[in-house]
C-alpha cells in the first residue's frame, strides 16, 4: 500500500478488550484529550481572563501594546516593562501531543511499599486478574541495568514494578502504538518506558513502572490512576521505507518563502491577532513554497 494511500482501502480500527468483566465498564481506555490536567485548566483560564480584560477595555490593550513596543524600540525589551506573552499551553505542538492517543488507567488499587534501601518493593492488592493470576510482578535489576537510569533523573528502585493487566488489543494490520509517559501530566511516583506496541504479534498488555519513591513508606495507586499514553501510528512510519528524504541547504524558493514569513511576523502587533489567525496564515505561506512541487 503506497504511503499516500494509508488507510484508503479500509478504515483504521482498534479494539481493546478486558479478560475480566467490569474493567471495560468502570476504567476503560479513554482519549488523551479528556485527561484532566489541573495546570492546563488554570493556564487556559488565566489566559482567557487576560484576553477578556483587553476585549472589555480596548484602551488597555492599546496602552500595553504601546508600552511593550516602546521598550523594544529603545532596547529595553528585557527590562522591567509590560509583559506580553501567550502561555505555552496554547502552543499547537504541546496541545497535539497532550491530545493524541489514549490513556490507560490503573484497573485496581495497589499499595507499593518500599523500605528505604532503593532495592526492592512489596505490594498489596485485593484483585487478581486473568485466571486468578498475580496482577503485580517484577523485573530483577539485571533486566533493566543501564536502562532504568536513562528514563528519569529521579532516584529509581533497582527492581521494576510489572503490571500484568487484563487488557488485550487488536488493531488494523497497519496500526502500531507508541507508548509514552503521559505528556505534561504530573506523576512523580513512577515513569513508564517509551516503546512501540505492535498488536500484530503481541496482544497482551503488560506495563513496567520504574518506581521513584524509594523512601520507606506505602504508596497507593488508586484504580483509575492514569498510567501511560498510547499514540497510534502507521507501521510504515517506523522504517520510512519508500520515503523521499532530502537534507540540503536552503535554495532561492526557501529564501523567498522565508521573507514572506518574516513579513507576516512583523506586519501586525502580536496583540492585534489571535493564535488561530497566525496559524492559518503561516500554513498558507508554507504552502506557497515552490519546493513542494519537487515532490509531486
Amino acid at each position: 500500500m503506497g504511503l499516500f494511500n494509508i488507510f484508503k482501502k479500509k478504515k483504521p480500527w482498534v479494539r481493546w478488550y478486558s479478560t475480566d468483566p467490569g474493567v471495560a465498564d468502570l476504567h476503560p481506555w479513554y482519549p488523551s484529550r479528556k485527561l484532566h490536567r489541573p495546570w492546563r485548566t488554570k493556564a487556559l483560564k488565566d489566559q482567557g481572563a487576560r484576553n477578556s480584560e483587553e476585549r472589555r477595555c480596548p484602551w488597555l490593550k492599546a496602552s500595553r501594546m504601546w508600552e511593550r513596543m516602546h521598550h523594544e524600540m529603545i532596547g529595553q525589551e528585557n527590562s522591567e516593562g509590560p509583559e506580553n506573552y501567550t502561555h505555552g499551553v496554547t502552543c499547537p505542538a504541546t496541545s497535539k501531543v497532550m491530545d493524541s492517543g489514549y490513556i490507560l488507567p490503573c484497573p485496581a488499587d495497589i499499595i507499593i511499599q518500599t523500605d528505604g534501601t532503593g532495592v526492592n518493593f512489596q505490594y498489596i492488592t485485593q484483585k487478581l486478574f486473568v485466571n486468578n493470576s498475580r496482577y503485580v510482578k517484577s523485573h530483577i535489576p539485571e533486566q533493566t541495568d543501564g536502562m532504568r537510569e536513562t528514563v528519569s533523573n529521579k532516584p529509581t528502585l533497582d527492581w521494576t514494578v510489572k503490571l500484568e493487566l487484563p487488557w488485550r488489543v487488536q488493531a488494523h494490520p497497519d496500526v502500531v502504538f507508541m507508548q509514552i509517559p503521559i505528556a505534561y501530566h504530573k506523576e512523580d511516583r513512577f515513569t513508564v518506558p517509551t516503546g512501540i506496541a505492535d498488536p500484530a504479534y503481541s496482544y497482551e498488555i503488560n506495563l513496567q513502572l520504574f518506581w521513584h519513591k524509594i523512601e520507606a513508606g506505602e504508596y497507593l495507586l488508586k484504580a483509575g490512576t492514569p498510567l501511560c499514553q498510547w499514540v497510534p501510528m502507521h507501521r510504515d512510519f517506523l522504517t520510512m521505507r519508500g520515503w523521499d528524504v532530502r537534507v540540503e541547504t536552503a535554495n532561492d524558493w526557501d529564501r523567498e518563502n522565508n521573507d514572506i514569513m518574516e513579513y507576516q511576523r512583523r506586519k501586525n502587533f502580536l496583540e492585534s491577532t489571535n493564535l488561530r489567525e497566525r496559524i492559518d496564515t503561516q500554513a498558507k505561506i508554507l504552502s506557497l513554497n515552490k519546493n513542494i512541487e519537487r515532490f509531486n
